[in-house]
């Protein structure tokens, strides 16, 4: 759930790769030729077993779990690298697992800009998912929600629902079983069946019980709340509050 982005999401796109992986994501990638692509210039020599790679300035961002392919400037057969952590536009090394072949200075690997195309994908899936979870979560503050993983895993679920559903195509099996538990579940936290474990809901899950008197010192809103002894959990409203029952308390 770490934030990638300074959004009140659910999820994140790193929560949608880590669920389905990257080739999971990319079973829609790129269907308009909207991939901006990348040529990537490796500046120094990575040894066997380097753990990070000099490279140019990127222009475009990568996201962890990406996997380059290096070539030329004297490279023999294609070397692969996976990035280990995600890589900002201007970024001038990248973290990658042990190499197993060295890396030359000048070897280039070429992205071919599905990594920015399908993150924005993974993005917005993320939002349709964070309001279609907090359309069944309205008794509880969206940033209570942030701090929940139960609310975290409804949300993954819809975003990877949406993008296996993109271009009318029905979700893989096992995507669609998750998604109908996650709606069944949703369902009982909107009808009060079911509450979420750790998260304070907006207001109390019973019925205000309030003791009244009238005062008629007031030309209006007479009915004033005794609250030494009513219900202590705040309301969403202004209440009228009795001020000489407070000082009055223990008389």
């Amino acid at each position: 759930m770490t934030a990638l982005l300074n959004l009140p999401l659910l999820c994140m796109p790193q929560d949608v790769i880590n669920r389905v992986g990257i080739s999971g994501v990319q079973l829609r990638e790129d269907d308009a030729n909207l991939a901006s692509g990348q040529t990537i210039s490796a500046t120094a020599a990575a040894s066997v077993g380097a753990v990070t790679i000099s490279i140019a300035a990127l222009q475009y961002p990568l996201l962890n779990g990406t996997v380059l392919t290096w070539n030329q400037a004297g490279v023999e057969e294609p070397v692969s690298a996976t990035l280990t952590a995600a890589a900002s536009a201007g970024a001038t090394s990248l973290t990658v697992a042990a190499l197993t072949t060295a890396i030359p200075s000048g070897a280039q690997a070429i992205d071919n800009g599905v990594n920015v195309w399908q993150a924005s994908l993974a993005l917005t899936g993320c939002k349709y998912a964070t309001d279609h979870v907090a359309m069944y979560c309205n008794r509880y503050d969206i940033a209570n929600l942030r701090t929940s993983w139960m609310v975290n895993q409804w949300a993954t679920t819809f975003a990877v629902h949406w993008l296996g559903t993109r271009r009318m195509m029905p979700a893989p099996t096992g995507i669609q079983a998750e998604y109908d538990l996650a709606l069944e579940e949703l369902k009982q936290v909107r009808s009060g069946q079911l509450l979420l474990p750790n998260v304070a809901p907006r207001t109390s899950g019973w019925p205000f019980m309030s003791n009244v008197t009238i005062d008629l010192k007031f030309p209006v809103r007479r009915v004033r709340v005794e609250a030494s002894i009513s219900e202590p959990t705040p309301t969403q409203y202004a209440q009228s509050i009795d001020y000489n029952s407070i000082l009055s308390v223990g008389w």
